[in-house]
């Protein structure tokens, strides 16, 4: 529950403030968390969490993914590049920009990585997204230890 509302709290403070004429309400919500760890084979991008299916209540949508992970990083960890992609394997469509984000600490430290996308959609039933991520340089493997994905259509 913790998780949601960090979650919710991220989306309320990156929202734009709107005139109400121009107010969008959102019209379908799912959030998935998990504390399963996932490892990071060294370079290899690597799902770590997915949506579930969101049903579009209209004919289209605009998408907002919200999405974090708690990384241990793999031996010689120089750079960790998070993803949003379409759907729920490495192959799905990208959604925004994949940035490599240099870490903060020395590799095997335990770092947060948060992504913040947005698409619009339509003529489909549902969507669903995962949060992928990639090692840069990782000669050892790395561990996600709790991810967490927030996916609103206004």
């Amino acid at each position: 529950m913790r998780k949601t509302a960090i979650l919710v709290a991220l989306l309320l403070a990156a929202t734009p403030v709107l005139a109400p004429a121009q107010a969008i309400g959102v019209q379908a919500a799912g959030v998935n968390t998990s504390g399963t760890n996932v490892t990071l084979t060294t370079t290899s991008e690597t799902s770590i969490i997915s949506s579930g299916a969101v049903t579009l209540p209209r004919a289209n949508g605009i998408v907002v993914v919200i999405a974090w992970a708690q990384l241990t990083t793999g031996a010689a960890t120089t750079t960790v590049t998070p993803r949003i992609r379409q759907g729920t394997a490495t192959t799905g469509t990208l959604v925004g920009e994949a940035n490599a984000v240099t870490i903060g600490a020395a590799a095997g430290s335990t770092e947060v990585f948060t992504i913040f996308v947005s698409e619009e959609r339509s003529n489909v039933a549902n969507v669903q997204y995962n949060l992928t991520l990639q090692q840069a340089a990782a000669t050892g493997n790395g561990t996600a230890l709790q991810a967490g994905i927030l996916v609103l259509i206004l």
